[in-house]
């Protein structure tokens, strides 16, 4: 990915608001934790990103056509009041609850409630893990209750989406010179028909930015679950993540987008929250498309401003919108 796209999400710096205003004290400690980091919107998938009918046919089968098919704009003050009092939880039939609060209010939604919401698979397989090697699958699955997972083993997935390896790899980490496992994945070992599933996957499954010579093993999981038409439990995963990330200090805030069709539902529901603090925002990242380099050099040709980084069809920093433009979350 050229470095002008993977960096990108670092223009979200330039709308984030500062969240002291009238909060109380303890609240202002929470925002503190969240409010100088960027977000990850996710991006936008154009219509001529490589074979669409192909993607649609892969993706469709198992809901994850859902990573391809959003298009929103964000609302930064509704996800930093989100994450900063965001946290998973259980209750009394092992269902996981998602659970934060907006201006003062407690919400908390079981994980099938969340998946309607977001409009995301919430079925089957259920992992998550941070880790590279897929023998660390296992590691990442609930043993028991009602989100028990049998993992595929290691052979299995790489017998679909890995290049057979000849010979020893190895990469260069923190300037020496490694062997590759043999149950880790690098990115030139992945089958050719899937590279733009991991552009897809890690953009908006994962929401990760910047250039990687590997693969972790959830998203060799998650290519495994396509290529076999597997269905998955893609909210349990989006929880989780979220979960990890707010306790990172530096990583980038994930899942910008489909947080909006949560700002959606609740201000559709509770219509005294409406407030001038939540401005949505346009495009800020460049969309996932077949020509990156044409679109970049043309973006880059044009005169930037303070707000406006302008583009044929996408805008860096577009105008802010109206506060009180709300999605029907059904559509």
């Amino acid at each position: 990915m050229p470095r002008l796209i993977a960096s990108d999400h670092q223009n979200t710096s330039d709308y984030i608001p500062i969240l002291f205003g009238e909060y109380a004290q303890h609240l202002k400690n929470l925002f503190k934790k969240v409010e100088t980091r960027s977000i990850h919107k996710g991006r936008v998938v154009d219509d001529d990103y490589d074979d669409m009918v192909y993607l649609n046919i892969m993706f469709g089968i198992t809901d994850f056509d859902c990573l391809f098919k959003i298009n929103e704009q964000i609302v930064p003050q509704f996800i930093l009041e989100f994450y900063s009092q965001f946290r998973l939880s259980y209750n009394k039939e092992g269902h996981m609850l998602v659970e934060f609060i907006i201006q003062n209010k407690f919400f908390s939604y079981t994980l099938k409630e969340l998946g309607q919401i977001l409009r995301i698979p919430i079925e089957v397989q259920c992992l998550f893990t941070n880790q590279w090697s897929l023998d660390k699958l296992t590691l990442g699955v609930p043993s028991e209750g009602c989100y028990q997972t049998d993992p595929p083993y290691p052979d299995q997935i790489k017998s679909y989406i890995q290049l057979e390896r000849e010979e020893p790899l190895t990469r260069v980490y923190q300037g020496r010179t490694v062997y590759v496992e043999e149950n880790q994945i690098i990115t030139r070992e992945v089958q050719p028909n899937m590279k733009t599933w991991v552009e897809i996957i890690r953009e908006n499954a994962f929401c990760l930015s910047g250039n990687w010579d590997h693969h972790l093993a959830y998203l060799g999981h998650m290519l495994y679950c396509i290529a076999c038409s597997m269905r998955h439990n893609l909210v349990f995963f989006i929880a989780k993540r979220m979960e990890f990330v707010r306790r990172q200090p530096r990583m980038i805030l994930p899942y910008g987008m489909l947080l909006t069709r949560l700002y959606n539902y609740v201000m559709s529901n509770f219509l005294e929250f409406f407030g001038e603090q939540y401005v949505l925002y346009n495009c800020v990242m460049f969309p996932l498309a077949q020509q990156h380099e044409r679109k970049i050099q043309k973006d880059c040709g044009t005169k930037m401003g303070r707000h406006s980084t302008s583009a044929s069809s996408y805008s860096a920093f577009d105008y802010p919108s109206s506060s009180h433009h709300v999605d029907d979350v059904n559509d």
